[in-house]
């Protein structure tokens, strides 16, 4: 899938502003911004509830916006917008055999009866977790080539995380899918994701690949013997945390040399600290930043 200059303005709104970027199959992406960003509404482009102002969105060079049936490769459940509350599960599962014409019927009938949920149960009649575990079903049985996750793990408890955590990663393994996910929860997130796309100002500010990232990148803790931060730190690195005079910074490409000029200042304090995606978060998307005029309180 590959997303050209998507830009979306609702009500004369900005929320969408020249958004790039490519999903290769078999990929698992986080789609990281604050409330507000856009998250949702670049969803419901992909899928096609909105059609982009600017730009084209392909599958396979195939434009979503005028051929309609290869939305079929597209999963999409709008948490905010949907039509489930009304129906039993038999019901929605009529609903999407006909929307998805690769749809698993028998799995399908296998994981709800795994997981102990009747077919003639309605929607509104289970748990916020128990919905969630049943739209991650639909999901994996759609057999849909790309899967648009708002936030899954939203409001579910441990036990009913970690089996629609597991659901998802058994079933994209096995297939040639992918799946691009919105979440809060930084640390779930971490253990699942290949790419992080960075959604700020109404565009995709960063795409990391996360292997990549980790080997490059550091995040370090100093305190220097001046109130004031060394040109070079200002220069290399992004502010994640101040505490009094001890300064936390991620480095997002560290090297050998710049290390040797950083310690060749006699810090007081230098230590590096594990790396998460939570310091991306912090380091991108806070309204913190070491610029030249940054000294210590």
């Amino acid at each position: 899938m590959k997303l050209s200059q998507i830009s979306k303005q609702i009500q004369g709104k900005k929320i969408l502003e020249e958004i790039h970027f490519t999903l290769a199959k078999n990929e698992i992406i986080g789609l990281i911004g604050r409330n507000g960003s856009g998250k949702t509404t670049l969803f419901r482009t992909i899928s096609g509830q909105y059609l982009p102002d600017t730009g084209e969105i392909s599958l396979d060079g195939i434009n979503v916006a005028t051929n309609p049936r290869v939305r079929s490769e597209i999963f999409y459940i709008d948490e905010k917008e949907n039509f489930l509350n009304l129906y039993s599960l038999k019901k929605i599962n009529e609903f999407y055999q006909q929307a998805y014409p690769k749809f698993d019927q028998d799995l399908f009938t296998a994981l709800l009866k795994q997981h102990q949920l009747p077919p003639h149960l309605g929607y509104r009649q289970m748990s916020k977790g128990m919905q969630g575990l049943f739209q991650m079903i639909l999901a994996i049985c759609s057999n849909a080539t790309y899967l648009l996750l708002d936030e899954p793990f939203d409001g579910l408890d441990v036990i009913v995380r970690k089996q629609v955590i597991g659901l998802l990663l058994e079933n994209l393994s096995e297939t040639n899918r992918t799946a691009l996910i919105a979440s809060h929860n930084l640390n779930e997130l971490e253990g699942l994701i290949d790419r992080a796309l960075l959604i700020k100002g109404h565009t995709i500010v960063q795409d990391y690949r996360l292997e990549t990232f980790r080997q490059q990148a550091r995040k370090i803790q100093f305190v220097f013997k001046s109130k004031k931060v060394p040109e070079i730190v200002k220069m290399h690195s992004k502010v994640i945390a101040i505490q009094g005079r001890v300064v936390t910074a991620l480095f997002e490409d560290f090297s050998d040399s710049l290390e040797q000029e950083i310690q060749a200042l006699e810090p007081i304090l230098f230590e590096e600290l594990p790396l998460t995606l939570e310091d991306l978060f912090e380091a991108n998307l806070s309204q913190e930043s070491m610029t030249g005029g940054f000294i210590y309180e």
